[in-house]
């Protein structure tokens, strides 16, 4: 048994059992025929077939402000294979997910080789592992996996863990194919999705963890594709939402607004990743473009300002729990409506599929520091981690449910509608 739990596929098959444990029910989900699915996965480009012309037409043509080519190439090709499907579409996304999970934990190893190498091998193995779990069990990834609609996010999400497994690599043996692969993974995840623009200040935060200069200007030039990449990508994203640069996208939320309901997204997330509960499909603003801001929502500004005030010193102390806020922050940045983007919704589970990584390691770090340091409560801190870990798995099952067809989903809307209502006529 201690070969086994030694041996380094141990972790691995863990994590792909856990993923199939939380997410085997939407294998029997439907398309959500009322909640995007009916055209963002049913179009013409997923029927034109691998032709010359619907592969053109998938490169370069921009579909409902959409731009996600990598993602309707693997709509198209499930098509190809099994027709609408759900169960196809589905378990493709629960094969994605693993792999994700699986390039969390190999990232991480090879990361944590790179920017701690003082850390023993077993400690680093074992904090990849539950970072990797927390990932992959988390409640709020429930979305962009139950969702065929937004596996766009998946798609993303694997290119650049991959991209960025090939850099760390470049880093470690100084080959230049390392690098130029991850170049091409950093293309390909933007192929996926838009958010992969945060890939070239990912590799600063990466530089700067592992002690280099970053006045450096071979660091730079270094980043300098990626920098390129990320600017074309960002004014190819805003053509393909607004139709053209200079285009009036009608009324918006003024600068400041934007600021408050960024800090109020930010806390959202922050609370959602590290406490996840009442997780729902939809989230919408508690205001409409024109109207004043609730009073309470004014609170946000000064509940982050004091976070980081109070909490600031420890901050600056723990390089673990810096380096996991740090990409926290990034990757959640782009969904915080500072630039102002046609969405709906003041929060959405699926933008925070890739920022958890950042929660699940300062979680994943300080349980395994913790549980070394506190031997005599060993019993104890177990037991709350493998409650805790339950109570995400089991949170997550359950909400996979939920995502099984336009009726389920709208129904948990009417319900929370419902005790609003109850709790307004109490008061």
């Amino acid at each position: 048994m201690k070969e086994i739990v030694s041996s380094r596929f141990f972790h691995p098959i863990i994590l792909i059992i856990a993923g199939v444990c939380v997410y085997f029910p939407i294998l029997s989900n439907n398309f959500l025929y009322n909640w995007d699915d009916q055209w963002v996965v049913m179009n013409a480009y997923t029927e034109g077939g691998f032709t010359p012309a619907n592969l053109w037409a998938i490169f370069t043509e921009f579909y409902h402000g959409q731009y996600a080519p990598f993602n309707e190439l693997l709509y198209l090709s499930l098509y190809s294979l099994f027709g609408y499907q759900p169960g196809a579409f589905h378990a493709a996304s629960l094969v994605l997910h693993a792999g994700n999970a699986l390039m969390v934990y190999f990232c991480l190893l090879k990361l944590l080789e790179r920017c701690a190498p003082q850390t023993p091998a077993g400690t680093a193995r074992w904090v990849a592992f539950l970072t990797a779990l927390f990932f992959v069990i988390h409640p709020i990834g429930v979305e962009s996996v139950a969702w065929v609609s937004a596996s766009k996010v998946l798609v993303y999400a694997f290119f650049y863990l991959a991209g960025t497994y090939a850099f760390l690599l470049f880093l470690q043996r100084k080959n230049g194919r390392y690098y130029a692969v991850s170049i091409v993974l950093a293309v390909f995840s933007f192929f996926g999705k838009e958010q992969a623009v945060t890939f070239p200040v990912w590799l600063l935060i990466i530089y700067y963890a592992a002690h280099y200069n970053l006045k450096d200007k071979k660091l730079w030039l270094q980043v300098a594709p990626f920098l390129f990449l990320a600017v074309a990508g960002g004014l190819l994203t805003i053509l393909s939402q607004t139709g053209g640069l200079l285009t009036d996208t009608g009324p918006t939320y003024p600068l400041w607004q934007r600021v408050v309901y960024a800090c109020y997204s930010l806390f959202e997330y922050l609370v959602k990743s590290f406490a996840p509960f009442k997780l729902s499909y939809l989230y919408p603003f508690p205001s409409t473009v024109g109207e004043a801001l609730p009073e309470w929502l004014l609170l946000y500004p000064l509940f982050l300002i004091a976070m980081v005030v109070s909490f600031w010193k420890i901050i600056a102390v723990h390089k673990a729990l810096r380096l996991g806020l740090l990409f926290f922050v990034l990757h959640i940045a782009v969904a915080l409506h500072l630039i102002s983007l046609s969405r709906f919704a003041v929060v959405a589970d699926r933008y925070a599929y890739i920022s958890i990584i950042g929660a699940g390691f300062i979680f994943a770090w300080y349980a395994v520091k913790w549980g070394q340091k506190y031997r005599r409560y060993k019993f104890m801190l177990m037991s709350a981690l493998t409650a805790f870990l339950l109570y995400m798995g089991i949170y997550a099952n359950l909400r996979s449910r939920v995502w099984h067809d336009t009726d389920t989903l709208k129904q948990e809307l009417k319900e929370m509608l419902e005790l609003r209502n109850d709790y307004e006529q109490k008061k």
